[in-house]
């Protein structure tokens, strides 16, 4: 008799019971070292190059040429708008990394979605920034996502944004986390 490997959300059932047991059987399969190195090109314009990362008690070597993502302001704040600036691109992966969390864990909940679409917006004030408010916040002070989910009912909505906030880098946000910045030895 041949076993149907069902997909849900484009995931594969099977795939994610073998990750699953994986990481039961042995936990540092989960630990992960993600990369990136960057540099500045002029102004506010700066290159980031993504490539390697340790995960799965490896060095992964499945890319073979690195994602290269340019930074940039707009003109307003003397830019070229030569790529996003790191506001947008912080707010982009946010947005993503929530997405796949909800669609990869909603898929390992039987859960399919017939569609997700996502917009996200941020405020920023760049005063305290600058230091010409000294008592004011240097980072979003606050950050709205908002999703638009198709193909299920109201109740499974809820649990689908619930879902989404089990992504990594919400949770970084949202708790405090441990950045640490040095010279290169």
């Amino acid at each position: 008799m041949k076993t149907v490997n069902k997909t849900v959300n484009g995931f594969s059932q099977e795939a994610i019971a073998e990750v699953v047991t994986a990481l039961q059987s042995n936990p540092e399969i989960g630990n992960f070292e993600l990369r990136a190195t960057n540099q500045w090109l002029g102004g506010g314009h700066n290159r980031s190059y993504i490539q390697g990362f340790y995960g799965a008690c490896q060095e992964d070597t499945s890319r073979t040429e690195p994602f290269v993502y340019d930074n940039d302001e707009p003109p307003v704040l003397l830019g070229d708008n030569k790529g996003a600036n790191p506001g947008e691109v912080l707010l982009h992966g946010l947005l993503g990394c929530m997405t796949t969390a909800m669609v990869l864990l909603a898929a390992a909940n039987g859960i399919e979605i017939g569609d997700v679409s996502s917009r996200i917006e941020g405020d920023i004030d760049i005063n305290g920034f600058l230091g010409l408010n000294p008592n004011g916040k240097k980072g979003f002070s606050q950050i709205r996502v908002f999703f638009d989910i198709q193909g299920v009912d109201e109740d499974s909505k809820q649990v689908l944004l619930q879902l989404a906030t089990q992504s990594p880098l919400f949770n970084s946000l949202i708790n405090p986390t441990d950045v640490q910045v040095a010279l290169q030895r």
